[in-house]
């Protein structure tokens, strides 16, 4: 940040409104969106990796540990990890498969089930903070600018973009849009 763009008598060293190009004011929102999520999730000792695992169980059942890894995108050891802390905290537990008993699904608890309820009340208040003082309007506005924007990186020639976020778990199969940014590699 340059020191002549600082509002005057700004103490938070932001640049004026009218200097930040607009794809560095972007990252700065959805930067500070995470870390502020980051901040509310903190007490239930998760992190926003764990929340989706914890919020991917709630709504598919009990999984295996390959199909959390292949639906989330990451590799299985990353899974592990995250299961055990899970474990941990009386999040999940395992349990054999009804069918077949080599297999060890992991299962979603009460007390799981109650920090997710947590969680679904930090993401109203996440979004609550984020769309303040936004009308109906302005929301659809910008749902169908960053629409626009998404279209105009597929259309993109030197890389096919569309085709990398079509292999990735986290494409909503329903309209083909994209739901979560990750890069290639860890999907």
């Amino acid at each position: 940040m340059y020191q002549d763009e600082r509002r005057e008598g700004d103490s938070t060293g932001m640049c004026c409104d009218k200097n930040i190009p607009l794809l560095f004011l972007m990252h700065q929102v959805f930067h500070m969106n995470v870390q502020y999520i980051i901040h509310l999730i903190e007490p239930l000792k998760i992190k926003p990796g764990h929340a989706g695992i914890l919020l991917f169980l709630r709504k598919a059942g009990p999984l295996s540990q390959r199909e959390i890894a292949d639906h989330i995108g990451v590799k299985p050891p990353s899974v592990t990890v995250a299961i055990q802390k899970l474990e941990k905290l009386e999040y999940v537990e395992r349990r054999p498969d009804k069918k077949d008993q080599r297999i060890v699904n992991i299962q979603i608890t009460e007390k799981g089930m109650e920090c997710t309820e947590k969680l679904m009340t930090i993401a109203d208040q996440a979004d609550a903070v984020l769309f303040k003082d936004m009308s109906v309007e302005e929301k659809l506005l910008l749902r169908r600018l960053m629409l626009q924007m998404r279209e105009n990186l597929f259309s993109v020639k030197e890389i096919n973009l569309k085709e990398l976020m079509e292999t990735c778990p986290h494409m909503d199969q329903t309209e083909k849009g994209y739901v979560k940014t990750r890069r290639k590699d860890r999907c």
